[in-house]
């Protein structure tokens, strides 16, 4: 990637976070390559001017910076290496940026293989939601060497306003989404539990979630999950509740792995699986309040 030139961006996985941020990338005037199994988000990024490719080889070998915005470790190292083999279309000295949240040790051992072929990764998780998505206001927890990252901070900043160097190693960008993903949990557990204790205290909901966002005890997860559930607008997800039961997962088992105690943590990675256990996987992750209310015995 020449230093004063814009890199030609190949972009796998334009969902609902992927295709604004490619709509960003576009309006900053960088070339974008798109693919999805989704064939609508394609169609409508090359009406704006994305060229559209047949399948991840095809983004790859017109890429000087390859990004990925998938939903887990799984498809992430199906696409760079087998089946996808996109890694193999990627010339030497290109960039691959992971933006979706995945396992430390997953980016890791992909930065290591892609290492041995001359193509160097960027860890870049974010944060914001389709919100941020959209207004290009995304928190981007970068992890990588700083002289890889100065090259990249160009694209970074055309998809967020809060761009963070985290660390130097690939895999430390993942483990400061990984706290974040443990308080946005958390925090949207207790949510639903307040929300649920106000309503059996003869409380109205929405009343409570207008106050709340006005005083000590508000948080950003409070002010934006409690307002879903208030409404009861599980469907469609801006913010599915399988997604964060991987997160936790991740959370955890790092946990786990370093015999860390996470009492809070803990607690709600079973409320998350109860969820997930009922069949809501794919509504909003705000379903967390019905939970509540099941505990409760509410009728």
């Amino acid at each position: 990637m020449e230093e004063n030139a814009k890199p030609r961006v190949g972009f796998i996985g334009v969902g609902v976070m992927g295709r604004p941020m490619v709509s960003n990338l576009l309006k900053a005037g960088y070339a974008c390559t798109v693919y999805d199994v989704n064939p609508q988000p394609v169609a409508a990024l090359a009406n704006e001017g994305a060229s559209a490719a047949q399948d991840v080889h095809a983004v790859a070998a017109a890429s000087d910076l390859l990004i990925t915005m998938v939903v887990d470790d799984a498809q992430f190292s199906a696409i760079l290496f087998e089946p996808g083999e996109a890694a193999q279309a990627l010339r030497e000295g290109a960039i691959v940026m992971g933006m979706s949240t995945m396992s430390v040790r997953t980016v890791q051992q992909a930065a290591a293989r892609l290492q041995e072929r001359g193509i160097r990764y960027v860890d870049a998780p974010v944060s914001g939601g389709e919100v941020g998505a959209i207004n290009a206001t995304l928190s981007i927890m970068v992890g990588g060497a700083s002289e890889i990252i100065a090259q990249c901070q160009p694209v970074l900043q055309a998809m967020g306003s809060h761009v963070y160097h985290v660390g130097e190693r690939p895999g430390d960008g993942q483990a400061v989404k990984m706290i974040n993903q443990l308080m946005v949990c958390v925090h949207n557990a207790v949510a639903a539990e307040a929300l649920v204790f106000g309503e059996r205290a003869g409380l109205d909901k929405a009343m409570l979630h207008e106050i709340i966002t006005k005083s000590a005890g508000n948080s950003w997860i409070f002010a934006d999950r409690g307002q879903r559930m208030v409404s009861e607008q599980f469907t469609p997800p801006k913010s599915a509740l399988k997604i964060l039961v991987k997160d936790l997962g991740f959370v955890m088992d790092t946990a786990n792995a370093m015999g860390h105690p996470l009492l809070l943590g803990g607690l709600t990675h079973q409320l998350y699986k109860m969820a997930h256990a009922r069949g809501w996987d794919n509504l909003d992750d705000s379903i967390l309040i019905r939970l509540m209310e099941e505990i409760a015995g509410k009728q």
